[in-house]
């Protein structure tokens, strides 16, 4: 955050203003990370979650630096889809799941991530971060962000629960 003089000088005297800089992410440093999510029970059809069924996505973190990091967070949410004629919007944040995993330089580390929805099924877009830690800065790293299906459980009528 900088500090800039107000330019109104009535205002100057009486408070002091605060711009905050955004910092560009082109300029910013990058973190030598690869992640990889792996859906286990997903079909050949792509990924569906089941409502009041839990899904386990694990996220496969490989540390390319030359300093160990800590993956602390894993979170995600469900969006609906870029073609949205209203756009993408969020529907649904999910569990935020903490992990303080330290992952030492030129390891690789699966973490397994579990949620559960309940809502009316569609077509979404499911999007998942890391928060990884390295010499004190954080870093949001993007594991997954594609189309998903939020379906209903198949029901029968030998089902107790109907």
């Amino acid at each position: 955050m900088y500090a800039f003089p107000c330019p109104d000088p009535d205002v100057a005297h009486t408070t002091q203003h605060l711009v905050e800089e955004v910092e560009d992410p082109s300029t910013s440093a990058a973190l030598n990370v690869n992640v990889g999510v792996y859906f286990p029970d997903a079909e050949i059809f792509g990924v569906k979650i089941v409502n009041g069924k839990s899904i386990e996505p694990v996220l496969s973190i490989s540390n390319e630096e030359t300093e160990p990091i800590t993956v602390q967070f894993v979170g995600g949410s469900l969006w609906t889809p870029d073609s949205d004629p209203q756009g993408s919007r969020i529907v649904r944040n999910l569990t935020t799941k903490q992990f303080h995993a330290t992952i030492p330089p030129g390891e690789k580390e699966s973490l397994p991530y579990k949620f559960q929805t309940n809502m009316h099924p569609a077509e979404l877009r499911l999007n998942l971060a890391a928060v990884i830690i390295k010499e004190n800065t954080f870093y949001t790293v993007q594991a997954y962000n594609s189309t998903v299906s939020v379906v209903d459980k198949d029901s029968s009528i030998f089902d107790p629960q109907m």
